[in-house]
């Protein structure tokens, strides 16, 4: 599925249709969008649960991870088991910032 995405701090960062009223003209989205951004269209991704399986760290020993409710979804995640990753499906917010389609994890390392 595409997204519209925008630059936030150097990244793209999805915002994500919620659906579209052809009809009606109106297009819902997951995240705010803002006055004066430049939105644009993701590249569709034809197979969303082996993509998001590659985007997972490599070599990480996370101990705690939120996942964003969008890719639980769209990855048909619904009684499979993410190796790795522990903790709740919620809303992609980071740090009271509402972004799509995130994942994050917390690792400890005694250095």
């Amino acid at each position: 599925m595409s997204a519209p995405c925008i630059p936030y701090s150097g990244a793209m960062v999805n915002v994500s249709f919620q659906g579209i009223n052809e009809a009606d003209g109106i297009v819902n989205l997951y995240a705010p969008v803002f006055i004066g951004i430049e939105y644009k269209i993701a590249d569709s991704v034809d197979n969303y649960v082996e993509a998001f399986k590659k985007a997972l760290p490599q070599g990480a020993s996370p101990i705690f991870s939120c996942n964003c409710i969008l890719n639980f979804l769209y990855s048909k995640l619904e009684g499979q088991v993410v190796e790795k990753m522990y903790g709740p499906v919620t809303f992609g917010e980071i740090a009271y910032q509402l972004v799509n389609q995130t994942l994050v994890y917390l690792e400890i390392k005694d250095e």
